[in-house]
């Protein structure tokens, strides 16, 4: 008798349970860019000769939320080459610079194969419909690829002639003069709101 008195209780608790480590309501996590799990790249050294570029990957954040990281392919040269990550807020007349983060050297240590991740120490807050890219100052970058004879989804273009001021937070990038429909291997990690 007292264990069917208890049994309301004992499902309520078991509900109550579920809801708070279940998928309904909780943010989710997932990667946005381009999917290069189990894929070998067409340019594993990286861009050749592209000093000043933007490079503006078109995958759209399909909600508000937070990039916390980013995981890129390592390139197969051993330089030591940087770039910077743009989040993007598409406007009519191009693409509003939201968030510009420096990303460091890549290969320290030294790696010429396997996955760079970074964890990112404060979050990137982004809307829907955002969408992200890189820049790269140097004449080398670091992020492997598929050129356009070979790209697979073919969601990024690039364009030259970029100098630090039109990269950064309020900056506008005007959509013309971009070219390619390449693969960069490098994705986000991206946590969805509630």
């Amino acid at each position: 008798m007292k264990e069917q008195r208890l049994f309301p209780f004992l499902v309520l608790a078991l509900l109550l349970a579920c809801r708070a480590v279940g998928v309904p309501g909780q943010p989710r996590a997932s990667l946005v860019g381009y999917d290069f799990d189990g894929q070998s790249p067409q340019v594993p050294t990286g861009d050749r000769s592209a000093p000043g570029h933007v490079f503006i990957h078109k995958y759209p954040f399909t909600a508000g939320g937070y990039v916390t990281g980013l995981s890129y392919l390592n390139d197969s040269d051993g330089g030591s080459e940087s770039f910077v990550l743009l989040i993007l807020r598409p406007q009519d007349d191009g693409w509003l610079v939201v968030h510009y983060l420096d990303i460091a050297g890549d290969d320290e240590p030294q790696a010429k194969t396997g996955v760079t991740t970074i964890d990112f120490p404060t979050p990137l807050r982004v809307e829907k419909g955002d969408i992200f890219g890189h820049w790269q100052f140097d004449y080398t970058g670091p992020i492997p690829m598929n050129l356009e004879d070979s790209a697979i989804e073919g969601l990024s273009f690039g364009k030259s002639g970029f100098i630090p001021s039109d990269v950064h937070p309020g900056s506008v990038i005007a959509r013309e003069g971009f070219s390619g429909g390449r693969d960069y291997f490098i994705n986000l990690s991206f946590q969805s709101e509630p």
